[in-house]
């Protein structure tokens, strides 16, 4: 009875998880448009697609470091769209969340600095990559200090995910390098490689989440 009488006083799943859809949806393509028109507007002599689909997926990154931070520091309004129980689940989390927060945002701005680095681009490649290997060991350090303040079901969804994105990345990436070895297409560019580490580990990331149930809307 109690457990009724609070959702029906809360935001209802379906409800909650609407929300949640068209929030990422319209902040993903916001955020993607914007990295491309900047890119378009600023760099004058253009970048490959590899390095505009790189840039958009560092800008992704950060975004979700931006909603995860807002939920963290506000749990009355991060319970309304993030996948949690309720505001005190997120108290309960902060730490963990938010060295995951700062982990998110330096792994996305190196990936952005790589990626309008060298010709061409407002920053040079030197000093892209000082800066990404700075951002990269920071972002380890905090996302090994959110492990460690993890619970028992998120350190086993770490354990999992690492697991799924070391298979993925060896099934993509191998099957990648055998093709282009072999004649039938063309090699990866260095950052499409960059790219595509982003982009398995979040995936693996969903999955591994996914297969605990924890995507369901709560």
């Amino acid at each position: 009875m109690m457990s009724e009488a609070k959702e029906s006083q809360g935001t209802s799943p379906k409800f909650k998880l609407v929300i949640q859809l068209i929030i990422g949806a319209f902040a993903g393509m916001v955020t993607s448009a914007g990295v491309l028109f900047w890119m378009e507007g600023t760099i004058d002599t253009g970048l490959s697609l590899s390095n505009e689909i790189a840039a958009v997926v560092g800008a992704l990154y950060a975004l979700i470091a931006v909603g995860v931070f807002i939920g963290a520091m506000s749990p009355a309004l991060g319970e309304r769209y993030l996948n949690v129980e309720d505001a005190d689940e997120i108290r309960d989390q902060r730490t963990m969340l938010l060295f995951s927060v700062v982990a998110m945002a330096t792994f996305g701005g190196a990936l952005i600095l790589l990626a309008i680095a060298g010709p061409g681009g407002p920053i040079s490649g030197e000093a892209a990559l000082a800066t990404a290997v700075a951002f990269i060991a920071i972002g380890s350090w905090c996302g090994w200090k959110s492990y460690k303040a993890s619970d028992e079901l998120m350190l086993a969804v770490n354990v999992e995910g690492s697991a799924l994105s070391f298979m993925l990345m060896f099934l993509v990436l191998g099957g990648w390098a055998a093709a282009a070895h072999t004649g039938v297409s063309v090699a990866p560019a260095p950052i499409d490689l960059l790219t595509l580490f982003y982009v398995i580990s979040l995936l693996a990331s969903f999955i591994a989440i996914g297969r605990r149930g924890m995507i369901v809307v709560r």
